[in-house]
């Protein structure tokens, strides 16, 4: 949470520095809108703050912090170390990572030129999702299946999926030479170079786009497993079937809530169909971060 403070304005830092001991253990997001209340997501509940810095689940409360425009404005120069262009590529993406892996979702006026974002203005909508680590959270996991037959982890936002593959990977890095495909750093939260969150003894191939590390990966590292978060595009089918043919696991995660889910998209039914992974796991959305909720065992991902 002091990654995120430190980027904002006193007029809204500071009542979030009162309110802190209220929901700093269970926070998930914290939201600012241009002229609409700051919201604070705990798992599925939604608070509002007051400019006194009180909790409230009221929208009609009196006095709720709201961030202007221009405080909107110097909370992107803070994002971007007062280097905008340095952070050009990550905006057009539609995020920025921060220390501590804290991803920056935003959103606003995109400028178009043949096609593709080259700029995005008038950023009306900030969210900082708080990232953390848990030591110890994929025990139960691995004593379920064995990660070379692949793993594909699926839930719905929020529910933990790179927690949880944070500590696939750290885990299994004792036991295989594994290499992470960081491409939005949140893995490893690494920020200037240094890593936020340990992964013990993995290679991390950080911010480079997905194709290009496992390539690098696979001709230079060695790996056994491929750990690789937010999968979902036709490139990283052929990007499973590459590493199939090379003789590598891939652990991967992606969004679905269910089996049917999963088979009803396009590319994931793909994913599934490629025999990459023997083992689709479900995390449960009551809001506990990693929770099992289903394991299936696709018979035929070996053959």
């Amino acid at each position: 949470m002091d990654y995120i403070r430190e980027r904002l304005p006193d007029r809204i830092r500071i009542p979030l520095e009162r309110a802190k001991s209220a929901f700093e253990d269970k926070v998930t997001e914290i939201v600012l809108r241009t002229d609409a209340p700051v919201c604070i997501y705990e798992r599925k509940r939604l608070f509002f703050i007051t400019e006194n810095g009180y909790l409230t689940d009221s929208v009609y409360a009196e006095h709720l912090l709201k961030a202007s425009s221009k405080e909107m404005e110097q909370t992107i120069l803070r994002l971007c170390d007062y280097s905008v262009y340095a952070f050009q590529n990550e905006i057009n993406s539609g995020f920025i990572t921060i220390e501590g892996g804290v991803r920056v979702g935003l959103c606003g006026k995109a400028v178009i030129n043949h096609g593709e974002i080259t700029n995005v203005r008038d950023i009306s909508t900030l969210s900082f999702r708080v990232a953390r680590d848990v030591s110890g959270c994929a025990t139960s996991l691995l004593q379920k299946l064995d990660p070379l037959g692949g793993v594909l982890i699926c839930g719905i936002p929020g529910s933990g999926k790179t927690t949880l593959i944070r500590d696939l990977a750290r885990q299994l890095s004792c036991r295989y030479r594994v290499s992470v495909l960081d491409e939005r750093g949140e893995l490893s939260a690494s920020y200037r170079g240094k890593s936020g969150f340990s992964l013990g003894l993995c290679d991390v191939y950080h911010s480079y786009p997905k194709g290009i590390a496992a390539n690098c990966a696979i001709r230079s590292m060695a790996p056994e497993i491929i750990v690789c978060d937010e999968m979902g595009d036709q490139s990283d089918v052929d990007l499973l079937l590459y590493s199939m043919r090379c003789g590598v696991a891939f652990i991967a995660t992606s969004h679905a809530s269910s089996m049917q889910d999963l088979r009803r998209r396009e590319i994931t039914s793909k994913m599934i169909n490629t025999g990459a992974f023997r083992y689709i796991v479900f995390l449960s959305a009551d809001g506990e971060v990693g929770k099992l909720e289903k394991i299936y065992e696709m018979c035929d991902a070996r053959d």
